[in-house]
């Protein structure tokens, strides 16, 4: 399924819509950089379109702590 870029904040995170389905993609690492996608649902992607922060402040999540978030990784085509 295709996805498309709907939002994003240069090397923050980008957040893809996927036919129904809200992706939060966020580079992570240090000295290798890798991105952990982690499905959201719909309505944290709206409330995080109406207000951005909310979105910032779960991409920091994720980047603080990306094992926590490597097991509900996806991978995006």
């Amino acid at each position: 399924m295709e996805q498309n870029l709907i939002h994003e904040k240069a090397w923050q995170y980008k957040l893809y819509k996927a036919g129904t389905d809200y992706v939060l993609s966020v580079p992570c690492g240090s000295s290798a950089i890798y991105e952990v996608n982690v499905p959201i649902s719909p309505d944290i992607a709206k409330a995080g379109l109406a207000d951005p922060p909310l979105l910032e402040g779960l991409a920091t999540a994720i980047k603080d702590d990306p094992e926590s978030f490597i097991s509900q990784s996806i991978k995006l085509n």
